[in-house]
């Protein structure tokens, strides 16, 4: 049984914002995936092995955060279409 991965986000500016990645298209995951990519000039695997959260910003933590997720929802789905 896949993890029900679900992100609450509270922000004084627009409020709560909720991320539910076990109900997002693989589409969506791939794209957002590939934006991040982009922005960062590598996949995550190697992104995540420099990252320090007392060195970045809060955006940069918010993308870590949303980019695993994301990289995680996908290996999680193909490992399950593996299976099947």
């Amino acid at each position: 049984m896949r993890p029900n991965r679900k992100v609450t986000i509270y922000s004084s500016e627009s409020g709560v914002t909720e991320i539910n990645y076990s109900t997002m298209p693989d589409a969506e995951i791939n794209r957002r995936i590939a934006e991040y990519e982009k922005r960062y000039g590598m996949p995550f695997e190697r992104y995540d092995r420099g990252f320090s959260c007392d060195h970045a910003s809060h955006q940069e933590i918010f993308d870590e955060m949303d980019w695993e997720t994301l990289t995680e929802e996908r290996n999680d789905r193909s490992a399950v279409s593996r299976t099947a």
